[in-house]
């Protein structure tokens, strides 16, 4: 498709008319990019006209676009012409049209639902510069470290050009290296990246030590997976924290318990409780009378994190082994989930489980969503293969409108119907043999499976049948690059968790287009229509041929875990096939109900972290001033000795300001750790509330204003009780007894408390204890 058609135009009247309306309704996805293919046009010609001119030329022409306007056609359409030549001559890379209408529809601030294979690290290049040369500070934000890394390095000469300097932001830099790179023109980073450093920002005491300067201008890779997938993942910074001992005899006696006569679970994996034999069996093994007893808590919180970790969260589904540790699997990507962790107590528990060194207790010192980070910039726009499916959440959330942007070349991709069978065996069974074809046929296959046991289970199975495949997952991502590059291969057959469905591109060998190109065959569907876009998007890139086709079965998570069990089809070949149209309906009905509830259960989390979100800002307000405004000190001390303004001023006489500073920082971050942690106990039980018909929103907002209201004159106390304590003007802050952490870190939790999967042992036990204890 060409870009004459920019937004796949329908062709007859009444689908063109059914997309106006759309259109005026404003719905999401169809903002209309048509208004700006004559100021494509414009760029063309203007970019044929620089090929005659000079490097010195090209290179005036370039520095000349400081200044640039986004809004005014003229100086959008000057800035793309010389961008096209520059990149030509720097890069390599001419930019096609579709990439420049992507270009000037994020350069006006909107969202670009780009194919894959279409070149968007390229449009990213056209887009950070052109903000970049209206003066603001922008950042580019990428999948991983390595992509940003590799990008900022693609794109120096043709930043360069344009007088713009541009870096990466790497885990390793230390804080001096990562204020320098904070300062360049465009930076590359990853969103946790940029979230870390805010957190660290968040606890500075003096100016110096700041890395970030004001969040300004970001342009989002794959746009969806940071404010969709990732939206609601708290990045953490803590310091060290103390054991509970009684996790470990607890966590012995568990792993000694019998599905179904010590403990229950349920069907779909939300939970699990234990029985009265097994409230029996632990009682005798921890030599307790009664486990329930008011002081017996700890232990009850030990042993239903431990069954958590025993019943509900499954080794190379949930998490990999790895190197001796635990490490998390991204559910939306199949990757490893760098630095992510779940809560500490049941992060443990797993770990004793598989017999590895458990990690250090953390005391969470400060924490931000994702979302939140990405609210922090004045300006947001983005690109995605997949932006198009999540463009009412972006629309909703962001206010941001998506595009999309038609192909470079017509699509001839070819996507069969759904195959669905009654069995797993079954599907699988079919799977093989189509997969034993295609690799006969000399056809490259890539399979999508959802798991890391699946993805090796069904490489064993093709095993069976004589075809080797090579296994792409997150207990081997080292390798996929090496992997990914084979994987368009004349006969290459390659068996992948979701790591394969974003930010890859495969390309086809030679020989590979003549045998019908690559057969992407997903094993189930995933939890979203948008992730297995992403996965049928690695076939037929640029107008190649290609072939996708999902083989299902209703034992699939996506079913078993989102209704109630499935009554047997009507109509059932003997090989499992299912033709009853009925059970199609009732496999797409379920997987709308597990993208619904996690929709949900985003917006539930959004909204109890706003509450704490706005509490927070009120002491950042107060930190800020503390440390840009040479009188908040003096105001902030009236406060803390309201009736004796003779002590207040003597704490500021330039001799004990620096002192007096550190005290006051120090206690408005240690209130601030108790809130926030309070509020994490709270909430953890808050749902209990609906059993008493209250809305658990509308209490935790009520408990949290509460807690928050005695906040300001905890810290004043502790700064007047701590500073009374001082004996001489040139005391350090350590010679009051107040420590701040000898280290800190930062990870990921895994998704949120209470009702996430991952988490909800916790908030099971604070379900069993208030209703047993009335607490």
């Amino acid at each position: 498709m060409g870009p004459s058609e920019p937004l796949r135009t329908p062709s007859s009247p009444g689908e063109r008319v059914a997309a106006a309306v759309r259109r005026l309704r404003h719905d999401p996805g169809t903002a209309d990019l048509r208004r700006f293919e004559p100021l494509v046009a414009d760029v063309m010609e203007g970019a044929a006209a620089w090929r005659a001119h000079t490097d010195g030329e090209l290179s005036e022409a370039a520095r000349a676009q400081t200044g640039l306007d986004p809004d005014d056609d003229d100086a959008v359409s000057r800035y793309l012409a010389v961008a096209c030549e520059v990149s030509r001559r720097r890069i390599g890379l001419a930019p096609y049209p579709e990439q420049l209408l992507a270009a000037v529809s994020m350069l006006r601030g909107r969202v670009a639902d780009m194919a894959t294979g279409e070149g968007k690290t390229l449009v990213g290049f056209l887009v950070a510069a052109g903000f970049a040369l209206t003066g603001r500070r922008v950042h580019v934000l990428t999948a991983n470290e390595y992509l940003a890394g590799r990008d900022a390095a693609a794109g120096a000469g043709y930043y360069e050009m344009f007088g713009l300097n541009v870096t990466a932001v790497a885990e390793h830099m230390t804080d001096a290296e990562r204020r320098r790179a904070y300062g360049s023109d465009v930076v590359y980073a990853t969103v946790h990246q940029v979230g870390f450093d805010v957190l660290r920002d968040r606890r500075r005491t003096v100016e110096a030590q700041r890395l970030l300067p004001p969040l300004d201008m970001v342009v989002i890779d794959e746009i969806d997976a940071v404010l969709v997938d990732d939206a609601v993942v708290p990045l953490v910074i803590a310091g060290s924290g103390a054991d509970t001992a009684a996790e470990i005899p607890v966590a012995d006696a568990v792993a000694a318990m019998t599905e179904g006569v010590d403990y229950e679970a349920d069907a779909g994996g939300a939970g699990a409780t234990l029985t009265d034999a097994g409230i029996r069996f632990l009682e005798d093994r921890l030599g307790v009378d009664n486990l329930y007893s008011e002081d017996n808590i700890d232990l009850v919180t030990a042993a239903y994190v431990a069954l958590h970790a025993q019943a509900l969260v499954h080794r190379d589904v949930d998490y990999v082994v790895a190197e001796g540790r635990v490490r998390l699997i991204d559910d939306a990507r199949g990757r490893i989930a760098q630095r992510q962790r779940w809560p500490d107590g049941l992060h443990a528990a797993i770990e004793r489980k598989e017999g590895v060194a458990v990690t250090a207790q953390a005391e969470v010192l400060d924490q931000i969503l994702v979302e939140t980070v990405v609210r922090g910039y004045r300006g947001i726009t983005g690109m995605s293969g997949s932006a198009l499916e999540a463009a009412d959440r972006l629309a909703e959330d962001l206010d941001l409108h998506t595009g999309v942007i038609g192909t470079h070349h017509p699509s001839i991709r070819i996507d069969e119907p759904d195959l669905l069978y009654a069995s797993a065996e079954q599907r699988d069974t079919a799977a093989a043999a189509r997969v034993r074809a295609a690799h006969d046929a000399g056809q490259p296959v890539l399979v999508g499976t959802g798991s890391v046991a699946d993805s090796e289970r069904f490489a064993a199975l093709l095993a069976g049948h004589g075809v080797h495949a090579a296994v792409l997952n997150a207990k081997n991502d080292a390798d996929e690059a090496e992997t990914i590059a084979r994987a368009g291969h004349k006969g290459a057959v390659t068996v992948s968790t979701q790591m394969a469905g974003r930010g890859v591109d495969i390309r086809l060998g030679p020989g590979a287009a003549d045998t019908g190109g690559l057969l992407v065959l997903g094993l189930g569907r995933y939890v979203s229509p948008r992730l297995d876009r992403q996965l049928q998007g690695r076939a037929g890139r640029q107008g190649d041929p290609g072939r996708t086709v999902f083989y299902t079965s209703l034992a699939d998570p996506v079913v078993t875990e989102n209704i109630a069990p499935v009554r047997w089809p009507r109509s059932v070949d003997d090989d499992g096939l299912v033709r009853d149209r009925r059970s199609h309906r009732l496999y797409a009905h379920a997987q709308r109900v597990a993208e619904g509830a996690l929709l949900q259960l985003h917006r539930t989390t959004r909204s109890f972290h706003t509450v704490t979100d706005n509490q927070r800002r009120s002491i950042l307000h107060t930190r800020e001033r503390l440390l840009t405004e040479p009188g908040a000190l003096d105001d902030h001390l009236a406060g803390v000795w309201p009736d004796d303004p003779d002590t207040a001023s003597k704490w500021t006489t330039p001799s004990r300001r620096g002192l007096t500073a550190d005290v006051v920082l120090y206690q408005l971050d240690r209130i601030w750790t108790r809130h926030m942690n309070r509020m994490v106990d709270i909430r953890e039980g808050i749902h209990l509330r609906r059993l008493g018909r209250q809305d658990p929103l509308e209490e935790f907002t009520l408990l949290a204003a509460q807690d928050f209201r005695g906040l300001a004159e905890e810290a004043a106390a502790a700064t007047r009780t701590a500073l009374d304590n001082a004996d001489s003007a040139d005391a350090a802050i350590e010679d009051l007894g107040l420590r701040r952490p000898s280290a800190t870190w930062t990870y990921l939790i895994a998704p949120d408390s209470s009702e996430s999967d991952a988490d909800r042992a916790v908030a099971y036990f604070a379900s069993a204890r208030r209703a047993l204890f009335g607490r």
